[in-house]
């Protein structure tokens, strides 16, 4: 019988401790091929390199670094270094939350995200940054939620967030709202050039079943992601708000 074969990434780097947690929580699943960043990508998004060269460091047969995004890792795996013979991506564990407007900034999700189009079952998972606060029974669950989204075998994406220290279980969340208290430092450099800082406050609002209620109340956090980003009940105010532009009155075509 084939093993099944597991590729896990994340955007905190290859010689992070959460990918290593990882891939010790998981040995045993199936085959694990680790391909990530050669260094940190956080906040990366969902970017990807494109027309231009990145290097690859195989450091042996089932490790790989890039000098790239969390997406370039996924896109090449599955390209070129897995053959297309990719079976579940996990990425993780990041070392810091993705709670609800986190998922659009972070490397990890995005990571995830590329497997899912791939058509790949994908798990994002993150944890407080103080990662020795992850509990024994929060890697259990991470390993047994795994090995269902695997054996089910259909593409998917989850993101799960675990809290610090025990959980007291684990919830079906949705996305919770973040509030970016945005703030622009202005400072000089030693040649006397001026830079801008990016920093500020993050605080929540609270969501009825939202990720961030649940972790904040110690329960593992598990939120199915959808890649349609359609606005659909905006749909029909747009077709109407369309109809009045004169421009389209003049349109020869309608539907």
């Amino acid at each position: 019988m084939f093993q099944k074969r597991i590729l896990l990434t994340n955007d905190d780097g290859i010689d992070a401790e959460g990918i290593k947690l990882l891939e010790k929580t998981l040995e045993g699943l199936g085959e694990l091929f680790i391909v990530a960043p050669l260094q940190e990508q956080s906040g990366s998004s969902h970017s990807l390199t494109i027309g231009k060269p990145v290097h690859i460091d195989e450091r042996d047969s089932h490790h790989v670094a890039i000098s790239g995004t969390p997406t370039d890792c996924v896109l090449l795996a599955h390209h070129s270094l897995m053959e297309k013979t990719i079976d579940l991506v996990v990425s993780g564990i990041n070392h810091g939350y993705n709670l609800a407007d986190d998922v659009l900034y972070s490397g990890t999700v995005a990571a995830a995200m590329e497997g899912r189009l791939l058509r790949y079952p994908a798990v994002a998972v993150s944890c407080p940054r103080d990662i020795s606060t992850v509990t024994e029974t929060s890697l259990k669950f991470i390993r047994q939620y795994c090995e269902m989204v695997l054996q089910r075998g259909r593409p998917s994406l989850s993101s799960i967030n675990l809290p610090q220290g025990e959980p007291k279980g684990a919830r079906a969340t949705r996305l919770g709202k973040r509030i970016y208290k945005d703030v622009v430092n202005r400072t000089k450099d030693a040649n006397g050039e001026w830079h801008l800082i990016l920093s500020g406050e993050l605080s929540s609002i609270p969501v009825e079943g939202g990720d961030t209620e649940a972790v904040d109340s110690c329960f593992i956090s598990v939120t199915p992601l959808h890649l349609d980003l359609t606005g659909f009940e905006e749909i029909d105010d747009l077709r109407e708000d369309l109809d009045k532009l004169s421009v389209c009155k003049s349109f020869s075509f309608k539907e």
